[in-house]
């Protein structure tokens, strides 16, 4: 199988450059016989591998017409310096939000994460959220959220963050009154695991990821986050002001 998988991912990466070389948005692709004649690969492994185009929006396939190539979505630009809900973000950016991976958990953080709450939650139990979110079904932004399991005295249940419409940060103040003010963090790169590229994963991706805690007005940390971005799905975008000399 993971033979198979790597001369999928080789057709497919071949078959992206022919598209990219020769191809505009409408134009019909050759039939599968002819595109492994090109490539120099069988017809299954061709056939699996436009799969994985048609899985990223790059082609469409339909039944009685043959293999289509796709204008490319325009990308969802998230900010590093604002806080957005992402599926307004995906929204505003004229693609459908979803969710392909969702699990939500009580757990007794790792101390390496447990050490960005403000006291500590040693030896305490807190949510464990993992989304993935979709862009027009296709995998972009892979969260992880520990938030703790109280806040002022009031009960915090991540369950409805099933719902793609339900954001963390709305649902925590709507449960307990708290409005979250700052976000602190850093932005590194890593790499996907098989959570953010599914069962379908053929090599490493690239991402950008932003590990960050966010805060009450008090100061006190309530939610420790990592995010990571597909940059080949999703931009990510620095906004600044400069405030004038002497102010």
């Amino acid at each position: 199988m993971a033979r198979l998988r790597t001369f999928r991912a080789q057709a497919a990466d071949e078959l992206r450059i022919i598209i990219e070389r020769d191809y505009r948005p409408g134009d019909r692709l050759p039939r599968e016989t002819e595109l492994a004649r090109i490539i120099g690969l069988s017809r299954n492994t061709v056939r699996e591998a436009v799969a994985l185009l048609v899985a990223q929006g790059l082609v469409e396939r339909r039944w009685g017409v043959g293999t289509t190539v796709l204008a490319p979505a325009p990308p969802a630009s998230f900010s590093v310096t604002e806080v957005v809900p992402v599926k307004d973000i995906i929204k505003n950016a004229g693609n459908t939000p979803g969710l392909s991976h969702w699990k939500c958990v009580t757990t007794i953080p790792e101390p390496a994460v447990a050490a960005h709450f403000d006291p500590a939650p040693a030896d305490a139990e807190t949510w464990y959220v993992e989304r993935v979110f979709t862009t027009d079904a296709r995998p972009a932004v892979y969260l992880r959220d520990w938030c703790t399991k109280s806040l002022a005295g009031h009960d915090v249940d991540l369950r409805p963050l099933a719902d793609v419409e339900v954001d963390l940060i709305g649902l925590v103040k709507e449960q307990t009154g708290q409005t979250l003010r700052r976000l602190e963090g850093k932005i590194q790169a890593a790499l996907a695991d098989g959570v953010f590229l599914g069962a379908d994963a053929t090599a490493p991706l690239p991402l950008v990821e932003i590990a960050q805690t966010c805060f009450t007005a008090a100061g006190d940390a309530v939610i420790y986050s990592i995010i990571q971005f597909d940059t080949t799905i999703v931009d990510l975008t620095l906004r600044r002001a400069f405030t004038p000399s002497g102010s």
